[in-house]
């Protein structure tokens, strides 16, 4: 049986470097994700309690707002060791490897999931980006963002503490008073 044509070969490797080329040239369909990092937690007008991320080597701030609760939790892992989350993660053999903020979703706020390694598996558990945020942060395991939830919810250093936060919570005005 006689070999492969020389032509033929020649034409199925050009016909690959040529695939080769244009999924060099093609933008990706996704975006990488964006890392963030802890800012502060913030209390605002009404008494809601908002987590800023700021974005790593980036101007963006990404607020979150969060429960009472979970900035509890925060703030006792900020300060001192792990707390019973984390702890337990690891006693059932894995870890966590990141927390994913995946959506801003109108009714619910933001979406996320926290990535769990487990032995060569790798777990998604989808939650609310708060609890995500707070057992993530908990952990010391890093936080990301899908570059469309930056696109669409993130905010800038000067909106967050400068002149124009005012403006972003405008208190009512005063009660009318009759006659005085």
């Amino acid at each position: 049986m006689p070999g492969p044509r020389h032509s033929f070969v020649a034409l199925v490797l050009i016909a690959c470097t040529a695939g080769a080329l244009c999924r060099l040239l093609q933008r990706p369909a996704r975006e990488t994700a964006v890392e963030l990092k802890f800012g502060e937690i913030v209390r605002v007008h009404g008494g809601q309690t908002v987590l800023v991320l700021a974005e790593v080597g980036g101007p963006r701030r990404l607020p979150i707002p969060i429960s009472r609760a979970e900035a509890a939790l925060i703030e006792h892992s900020r300060r001192g060791p792990r707390g019973l989350g984390a702890a337990a993660v690891e006693a059932l053999g894995g870890r966590v490897l990141r927390a994913t903020i995946d959506e801003v979703s109108g009714g619910r706020g933001f979406r996320g999931h926290l990535a769990v390694g487990a032995g060569s598996r790798e777990l998604r558990i989808d939650s609310g980006a708060g609890e995500v945020l707070a057992l993530a942060l908990e952990a010391g395991a890093p936080i990301v963002a899908d570059p469309a939830v930056l696109d669409e919810a993130a905010i800038s250093p000067e909106d967050l503490h400068g002149k124009n936060a005012s403006s972003r919570h405008t208190e009512p005005p005063p009660a009318p008073v009759l006659h005085i």
